[in-house]
């Protein structure tokens, strides 16, 4: 099973039809209902359902569509590996990041790298922790810059980039700052990992969270706080992102520790690292 079939199978699923596909792929549809059946042949199954009125993968098509790409990524990811060969000057970073810092410190780092790398090509993956060290120990990633707390393993190799402590955003003018007391008497937007992390201080003091706004990424909780829904706690270094490039949001220091995090810089052990990703991991280790 060749990537190149595979890559024309990825088009076929994302596609509405196979004439669809086809003008994606540049090439004769029955060329591609070809590529399709002898797929089709090597797996012993069908993977589209396909007549007139449907065209939709089956579960054994859909099981082979998250497998294939993973299998062209790796493929890829290898290809840019060798061509990188090993002075990183050229190539691929593919680099796994925590929003918050997808959206903070990342600007920085990378904007050093690619004056000193310019024919790099950074690839980014975002989304939470667990999913982006599955990427990495998978070989689609190889570095992770990630935000404590993490299940961590013997798998890892992890160096602290710094340490951040927690700040309280409001639309409306706040003390000069504040404590858990004072957080959990106010309406909070949160993301799913702080609302845990405060539930779990609310029952220790005896109080209730009130989070009637929770979401996945802080840049949906900045922008609902700039909306008047609530206050909301993130990572100190994040907010300061935000205010530099113009948010108006008030903000108060978190006094309590317990919120706090670190930034993480995740290698995995065992595994050769790509010279792109070494500069990469220089260029952050050299910035703090």
């Amino acid at each position: 099973m060749d990537t190149e079939i595979l890559r024309s199978f990825i088009t076929l699923a994302e596609s509405e039809s196979i004439s669809q596909a086809a003008r994606k792929l540049y090439i004769a549809q029955s060329a591609l209902s070809n590529r399709l059946k002898a797929l089709e042949k090597e797996c012993g199954t069908t993977l589209i359902e396909r007549d007139y009125h449907n065209f939709k993968l089956t579960p054994a098509g859909r099981q082979l569509y998250e497998r294939a790409i993973k299998i062209v990524e790796l493929a890829e990811s290898a290809i840019d590996e060798i061509r990188s060969a090993d002075n990183g000057l050229s190539g691929t970073l593919n680099l796994a990041v925590t929003p918050s810092l997808a959206t903070g410190i990342l600007r920085d780092f990378l904007k050093r790298y690619r004056e000193k790398y310019p024919y790099v090509t950074v690839r980014i993956f975002e989304g939470a922790t667990p999913l982006l060290l599955s990427r990495m120990e998978d070989g689609l990633c190889d570095v992770a810059l990630v935000r404590t707390p993490f299940t961590s393993s013997a798998l890892y190799s992890v160096q602290t980039v710094y340490h951040d402590k927690m700040t309280v955003l409001s639309s409306e003018s706040l003390p000069s700052s504040m404590d858990f007391g004072d957080l959990l008497a106010r309406p909070l937007i949160l993301t799913h990992r702080y609302a845990s992390m405060l539930g779990r201080i609310a029952n220790r003091m005896g109080l209730e969270l009130d989070a009637p706004v929770q979401c996945e990424e802080i840049a949906t909780c900045v922008a609902m706080t700039e909306a008047g829904l609530g206050l909301t706690m993130i990572p100190q270094s994040t907010f300061s992102n935000y205010a530099a490039h113009g948010s108006k949001l008030y903000s108060s220091p978190l006094e309590n520790d317990e919120c706090n995090t670190s930034c993480e810089l995740v290698f995995l052990k065992n595994r050769h690292v790509p010279a792109a990703a070494r500069n990469f991991a220089q260029i952050v280790t050299e910035s703090v």
